[in-house]
C-alpha cells in the first residue's frame, strides 16, 4: 500500500472538489483523511490518499494537471514515507476552543504551552469574525495530561483574557 499526500489551493470557485475527486477516483486512489477550507478567495484543500495501485506522485499529477489550469491551482503532491495509521496510534487526544477578541499571540501562545508540553497539535482551525476570534485545536499526545493541562490553559485564559476551554476525545468504537 502507498500513501501521499496532496495539496492544492487556488482562487475559490465552484466545481474544484468535483474535479479533484474525479481524478483521483479514476487513478484508484482512496481519500484517507481531507482538509478542505475557503481562506479569504482562496479555496485549499489537503489530502492523504492511498493506493495499491503502482501509482506515483508524478501519475497524480499528470492527471490532474488539466484540473490545474481550469482552476488556476497551485498542486503540490509527497509519497509518504509511513502510513497514517500508524501516526494515530494509541494517543491522548483533546480538543481545545478559544474564543476572544482578537488580539496578536493568540495562536503563539496556545501552541507554545503545547510544545512545551511536548503536546502535539493535530488540527488547527481559526476563524476571525469581525474582532471575534475562534481556533479551534485538535491536540494529541502518549500520556494523559488533561488535569495538567487544563490548569495551564485556565492561567493562560486569565493572562489573555479569553475563554478557553477543554475536552477529551473519548474513543468511539464501530
Amino acid at each position: 500500500m502507498k500513501f501521499f499526500i496532496l495539496s492544492l489551493f487556488g482562487k475559490d470557485r465552484p466545481g474544484i472538489v468535483a474535479s479533484v475527486s474525479k481524478v483521483l477516483y479514476e487513478l484508484g486512489l482512496n481519500i484517507e483523511d481531507s482538509s478542505m477550507t475557503r481562506l479569504k478567495d482562496e479555496f485549499t484543500i489537503m489530502l492523504t490518499l492511498s493506493s495499491d495501485e503502482g501509482i506515483t506522485k508524478e501519475d497524480i499529477l499528470e492527471r490532474l494537471r488539466d484540473v490545474e489550469v481550469e482552476y488556476g491551482l497551485f498542486t503540490f503532491c509527497k509519497e509518504l514515507e509511513v502510513s497514517p495509521q500508524e501516526v494515530h496510534a494509541e494517543k491522548n487526544i483533546y480538543r481545545i476552543v478559544v474564543f476572544g477578541s482578537d488580539k496578536p499571540g493568540i495562536v503563539y501562545s496556545v501552541s507554545s504551552l503545547l510544545a512545551d508540553k511536548d503536546i502535539n497539535i493535530s488540527n488547527l482551525r481559526t476563524e476571525k469574525r469581525q474582532n471575534l476570534y475562534v481556533m479551534l485545536i485538535e491536540a494529541e499526545t502518549n500520556e494523559d495530561m488533561y488535569e495538567e493541562l487544563k490548569g495551564e490553559l485556565e492561567k493562560l485564559k486569565e493572562r489573555l483574557k479569553v475563554d478557553i476551554s477543554i475536552e477529551r476525545e473519548e474513543e468511539v468504537e464501530l
